[in-house]
């Protein structure tokens, strides 16, 4: 049995006594009659219904979105955290997948353009993304649709990877992103002196605390992105990353910072800055993983405090060379293996 008093519903588990009764009329006189809605959607305030689209699945929130011009807007106010998002292209078709606490929290393909910018729009406004991830397929379709560059809004990432991107890619989603990223990675090959300079403009790069780029091609990336920090006055704990296959980018630091030089050894660099308060620090990857036959040298630059010493530097460089490419550690290890078995044959 269920009473409704002033938009609240009491269930009776029991049968009430007449003292009951009379008790619950009393209380009913005194209180102030509130409007009760029923189950339409259109009677109900804003607040209300904007507690239920909290509570709406994804898909659920995009059918909603599609009633009504109003309704679309409260969606649009409502923020969604998302642990990752990653947009791709398969046989013709985008690609979304959103994904909260390791499991997918939204699929969807498209292989109508206007229809997949129109999504990938929403997505930019209510999502908040730990991390975003662009492969070369879906960036390269919206680095040339004209509505993806015009459009004002942008995407909140704190962490952001492209795969087998190109130069005009990674500009046009850089672009596309607020203020506050903490970490870019940049995994492709084909990347040259002439598109670096391209990257070293954005503000983002400029700013942000960690940058890695995988398989450059050149050496000169080093001395540049140093420059660059001096000349923007970086922030202490600023790093950047980079592997390439080339001799040479060691060598041209030293050639091109050559007056800043603090000190120097076959591993490590340090240089100072205009910042009296800071250094600049490049450390090669040196021990095993170097000598591991195909693979790239791994170079590592971070801004330091000036008041650092060198029995504080940090003599892991797999540690950090696995941030960048975590194949490192199972393909080192392999060839450790490898190179037992040589030697317990060869006993």
């Amino acid at each position: 049995m269920t009473w409704r008093i002033a938009g609240e519903h009491i269930t009776v588990v029991r049968t009430l006594m007449s003292s009951d009764l009379k008790n619950l009329t009393e209380k009913t006189a005194k209180l102030s009659i509130d409007p009760i809605y029923e189950t339409n959607w259109c009677d109900m305030p804003a607040e209300i219904k904007l507690e239920c689209i909290g509570k709406m699945k994804f898909n659920e929130r995009l059918s909603l979105r599609c009633t009504a011009k109003a309704e679309r807007s409260l969606v649009d106010s409502q923020k969604v955290e998302i642990d990752e998002g990653r947009f791709g292209e398969d046989n013709e078709q985008s690609t979304f997948v959103l994904l909260i606490d390791n499991k997918r929290y939204f699929v969807k393909d498209s292989k109508y353009m206007n229809d997949a910018f129109e999504l990938l729009n929403y997505i930019k406004k209510v999502g908040d993304f730990k991390t975003l991830y662009f492969s070369l397929g879906f960036a390269v379709l919206f680095a040339v649709y004209e509505r993806f560059h015009t459009d004002d809004g942008l995407f909140t990432a704190k962490e952001i990877e492209f795969s087998n991107g190109i130069f005009n890619t990674v500009v046009a989603v850089l672009r596309k992103i607020k203020n506050g990223v903490e970490s870019i990675k940049l995994r492709y090959g084909g990347l040259d002196s002439d598109q670096l300079a391209g990257i070293l403009a954005i503000p983002h790069v400029q700013n942000v605390s960690y940058w890695h780029i995988h398989d450059y091609e050149g050496t000169d990336s080093l001395h540049k992105v140093a420059q660059m920090w001096i000349d923007k006055n970086a922030k202490l704990g600023s790093t950047f990353q980079v592997s390439n296959y080339d001799d040479g980018s060691f060598a041209e630091f030293l050639e091109h910072l050559d007056d800043r030089i603090l000190s120097k050894n076959e591993q490590r660099v340090r240089i100072r800055t205009n910042n009296a308060d800071c250094h600049i620090l490049l450390e090669r990857g040196l021990n095993e993983i170097s000598e591991i036959v195909d693979f790239p040298q791994y170079f590592r630059l971070k801004v330091i405090s000036a008041e650092m010493k060198e029995s504080e530097y940090d003599n892991d460089c797999k540690e950090w060379i696995c941030i960048m490419d975590p194949e490192v550690s199972s393909d080192s290890d392999n060839s450790s293996e490898q190179s037992d078995d040589v030697h317990e044959y060869d006993d």
